[in-house]
């Protein structure tokens, strides 16, 4: 069960691949989401350190680690081809929860707790929370998909393996009786299957093609 979750963990890191690969040969973001992939940067960074800090948790620290590589690959990708009405936006954002953040926390942990075990368990607890944000971070591209009836940046497979993921770790956890790794991924399988879902119902509908291209006005940035 370990094994199948990391190995769907690594596809969850490699999904983006085909977005950003129309990315680059468009050399524009156009109106890609950069959320998901700051979030899950975030995420995997600090999962990163709670492996190493915790014994026996160093495939925690290598998935992550593989995923911190992968998803800095894609933000800085992203910070390139982003349109010039976004790119503050999307550097602060990038700036706090990537630089910022991920600082505060792991120095918050080391100042306010003595014990390893106690940091250990409190950053355990901060990259499970995480983990939620990470899991409904596509939904930052439902407002173009409402408005245009379009799917077309709606990351659908970030969304089918994050679910996927959601749903073996969450099985796991049930194996386990583990609360702390049941409830975000448990969260992450739900909001997963809402992507899909919301995937599969404009997936056939006809495009609002009026308002696709005030989606992709300058004028009317969407923040990244």
């Amino acid at each position: 069960m370990i094994n199948a979750g990391n190995v769907i963990s690594v596809l969850v890191f490699l999904s983006p691949v085909e977005t950003f690969w129309k990315i680059v040969k468009r050399r524009s973001t156009e109106e890609y989401e950069c959320l998901p992939y700051i979030c899950t940067l975030m995420g995997s960074s600090l999962w990163t350190y709670y492996g190493i800090v915790t014994p026996g948790e160093y495939l925690v620290s290598t998935v992550n680690g593989f995923g911190v590589l992968a998803e800095s690959i894609y933000v800085l990708i992203f910070l390139f081809f982003v349109p010039k009405p976004r790119f503050l936006k999307t550097v602060a954002l990038v700036l706090a929860l990537n630089v910022m953040f991920p600082v505060i926390t792991i120095v918050g942990t080391r100042t306010a707790f003595g014990y390893a075990k106690t940091r250990s368990n409190s950053m355990g607890f901060i990259c499970a929370a995480l983990n939620i944000i990470m899991y409904g971070s596509p939904l930052s591209a439902i407002k173009t998909v409402v408005t245009t009836r379009s799917v077309k940046y709606m990351p659908f497979w970030l969304s089918f393996f994050l679910s996927l993921n959601g749903a073996i770790w969450a099985v796991y956890a049930l194996l386990l009786h583990d609360v702390f790794l049941l409830v975000p991924n448990g969260m992450g399988f739900l909001l997963g299957t809402v992507q899909l879902l919301i995937y599969a119902f404009y997936r056939n509908a006809k495009p609002n093609i009026v308002d696709e291209e005030e989606a992709l006005a300058p004028s009317q940035p969407l923040l990244s």
